[in-house]
């Protein structure tokens, strides 16, 4: 049976991955993941492409009280209930997504962490700071035959992947024979698979340093070779929101 093994959701994009036992899906996508990012000075939304330190920090947050905890790799924490001042529009891989710029000592730590000027932005709403698509799903069994192949090692960290859904129980990449259809998360959830996930350079940072180790995405073109891009993993859109938690069955078009 093929069962959600792990989820991960990063409150402000890019940061630290939390391992929540449960999430809800709503119509856009997780509603805890990702609803804040940051941008530069220029207002230009600032990753782990441009900075793989931001791995190192934890992000907290509450929706129901509004409250945000950051946490810093030498322990010191910000934490209190969201503020937000100026409208921003950010640009967030071609599409425009708005919010407002979080006010308070965030952007003052924040800054100091980066090394250069950085502002924390609430999305308007849930769901609107995904790469492609809202929900990225990968199994455990594909880590594991990457892990094999020459110069990455077998204990692979799945976290360089960033998956929503790590699942178990199925064959390595038989997520992708679920392109097009429709694939029931637990009693409730419904995703529809619509594209590979293709693999950028965020996947060669070690996911607890944030620096560069491994070539993955060569790693990945010696056994699965693509003109277009290194695809590792399949993305998803909610076709009916619910509840997903860790044990969860996975019903693929296979059943």
């Amino acid at each position: 049976m093929i069962t959600v093994e792990v989820i991960h959701v990063a409150p402000v994009k890019s940061l630290g991955l939390l391992r929540p036992t449960s999430v809800q899906v709503g119509a856009t996508g997780i509603d805890q993941d990702r609803r804040f990012y940051l941008i530069d000075a220029r207002g230009v939304l600032v990753t782990q492409r441009q900075a793989g330190l931001l791995v190192r920090l934890r992000a907290e947050y509450q929706e129901a009280s509004e409250s945000l905890r950051l946490t810093f790799p030498d322990g010191s924490v910000i934490e209190g209930c969201v503020d937000t001042g100026e409208p921003v529009v950010t640009q967030i891989w071609g599409r425009q997504v708005n919010g407002r710029q979080v006010t308070g000592d965030w952007n003052k730590m924040l800054s100091k962490f980066c090394g250069r000027p950085v502002t924390l932005v609430q999305s308007r709403l849930p769901g609107e700071c995904f790469d492609e698509f809202p929900i990225s799903i990968l199994s455990g069994a594909s880590v594991e035959t990457l892990g094999r192949q020459v110069g990455v090692g077998a204990a692979l960290d799945h976290r360089r992947f960033r998956p929503n859904f790590l699942i178990s129980g199925c064959d390595p990449h038989q997520e992708d024979a679920w392109s097009g259809q429709q694939v029931a998360f637990g009693n409730e959830a419904v995703l529809r698979v619509v594209a590979p996930d293709p693999r950028c350079a965020i996947t060669t940072l070690d996911p607890d340093t944030g620096q560069p180790d491994l070539d993955i995405p060569s790693a990945i073109r010696s056994y699965r070779p693509s003109p277009q891009a290194a695809f590792f993993g399949v993305y998803a859109v909610v076709e009916r929101p619910g509840t997903v938690s860790v044990g969860d069955a996975v019903t693929g078009p296979e059943g």
